[in-house]
């Protein structure tokens, strides 16, 4: 079976500090992976080259067997990336932002505008999706981001801190909406600060820190957890303190 992402030795440096030395990461269909390190670490850096949006130094990513760096294309259009701080058009509201999604990625119309408004409803945007989004909220237009996101159904769905801005109610609503997004077959990738949501869907863990994978958890080591949170947590600091590099994650 084809791996809907495979990343292979990813190097990225900024003005000459290596932020990443070389991660390599797998992601399947049908898993939840959540991505923890601490600010500067340099998750958005890899979720932004696993989305294409970054090129990397060295390194070669797939998406559904495509390669970024030459069939970016079709790569990308297996993937959505829903951005911490989302590139939405001001003057158009969710609805339109769906009619356009459905035009660029070929996807059905009438089907993909009822996950929509399904996806709304339980996240608390269905009385604004006719709003343009400039007039929304911080947290209203992440909802309407994470909407569209998972009503694209992409084999790969990459997510950097998709919990900024909700309340709790809306957190726990797109727990269950990824977890069904899951279920389907989705691979699904998330930056997050959040020990206790992580440990809620997570079928996997990991730590980026010093540059390198310092921490892989899979889901039996996440077990034996017992969703213990100050358990998860302790792990998670101790990681991202030492740094020590596990190489990669196949998962």
């Amino acid at each position: 079976m084809q791996t809907p992402l495979a990343a292979r030795q990813l190097f990225k440096s900024w003005l000459g500090k290596p932020v990443l030395k070389g991660i390599d990461l797998d992601l399947h269909a049908g898993s939840v992976t959540v991505l923890f390190g601490a600010n500067g670490a340099g998750k958005s850096t890899l979720i932004g080259l696993l989305a294409g949006d970054q090129r990397p130094d060295r390194g070669v990513v797939k998406v559904a067997g495509h390669d970024l760096a030459t069939a970016a294309d079709a790569g990308r259009a297996a993937l959505v990336h829903v951005a911490q701080s989302p590139p939405l058009a001001p003057f158009l509201s969710t609805l339109e932002h769906a009619d356009a999604m459905i035009g660029w990625r070929g996807l059905p119309a009438d089907d993909t505008r009822a996950l929509v408004q399904r996806h709304a409803a339980a996240l608390g945007l269905d009385r604004a999706l006719e709003r343009p989004t400039r007039v929304l909220s911080g947290g209203m237009r992440q909802k309407a981001a994470l909407c569209l996101g998972l009503a694209a159904r992409s084999e790969v769905l990459l997510l950097d801190e998709p919990h900024a801005g909700l309340d709790i109610p809306s957190a726990l609503a797109l727990r269950t909406l990824l977890r069904a997004r899951r279920d389907e077959g989705g691979a699904i990738l998330i930056a997050s600060h959040l020990a206790e949501a992580a440990l809620a869907i997570a079928d996997r863990v990991l730590v980026l820190s010093g540059g390198r994978l310092a921490l892989d958890l899979d889901t039996h080591d996440l077990a034996a957890l017992d969703h213990d949170a100050r358990a998860f947590e302790e792990r998670i600091l101790a990681a991202m303190d030492t740094g020590d590099a596990v190489g990669s994650a196949t998962l």
